[in-house]
This record gives C-alpha cells, structure tokens and sequence, in this order.
C-alpha cells in the first residue's frame, strides 16, 4: 500500500525518535481522540492524541491516526501515530486537560499495539 515515516526531532513531549519506516497494510483512521483499551504496562483505556508543533512554545493535541502496519516481529501490528511531536496518552478516567506538565500524561513518538486491538474513535 503505502509507507509512514516517523521522524521527530528532540522536543519536551518525546524527545528525539531517529527515523523509522514502516510499510502500511490497511486504511489510516483518524480523530481527534482515540481511545485504547489496554496499552502495555496498563489495563486502564487510555486516550492518545497528536502531539504538534504549531499550538505555542511546547507544542499542543492534534489529530492521531491508526493504521495496519507490517511489523518484522509480528507480521502484523496496530500503529497509532500523531504529529511532529509524536502522541500524547492519558488515563481515560483522567478530567486534566492535554499538558507537559501532567503528571498522569506521557509521551511516546508513536505506538504499536495488537492488530486485533479494539480502538474507540471520537471525532
């Protein structure tokens, strides 16, 4: 199908990711907030947004996007990726807003996850 390049350069949300490419297997879906599941390390849903660049000196939520990818050790994998600055996860019971400063929030350059992963979109 197509490829994504996952290039982020240092910044306070991920830090710097080199480049990564990946061959992708199936339709991207994007939102404003996906929600997951489980992420590894945690049963709790957690939401996940874009992290980018243009919303003030640190950066601010964007639209995510999950998409198939093919995955050397898996076959297959579920990617969720974001923008220049990669994604943002929070707790989904968590009221805070999207920020740096957010004790319960991380940031990750992407996020691969089962390909059979259950994933709610809002919009």
């Amino acid at each position: 199908m197509g490829q994504i390049m996952i290039d982020i350069e240092d910044n306070d949300n991920s830090g710097y990711f080199p480049v990564q490419v990946f061959e992708t297997q199936g339709e991207p879906r994007s939102s404003a907030v996906i929600t997951v599941p489980g992420i590894p390390g945690s049963d709790e849903p957690h939401e996940v947004v874009g992290w980018c660049s243009g919303e003030g000196e640190r950066g601010g939520p964007c639209e995510a996007t999950a998409v198939i990818v093919g995955d050397s050790g898996s076959g297959q994998a579920l990617m969720i990726h974001g923008g220049d600055h990669g994604i943002r996860l929070r707790p989904a019971s968590s009221g805070s807003p999207w920020s740096l400063e957010a004790g319960e929030q991380k940031g990750e350059p992407y996020m691969l996850l089962a390909s059979s992963a259950k994933l709610l979109f809002s919009d």
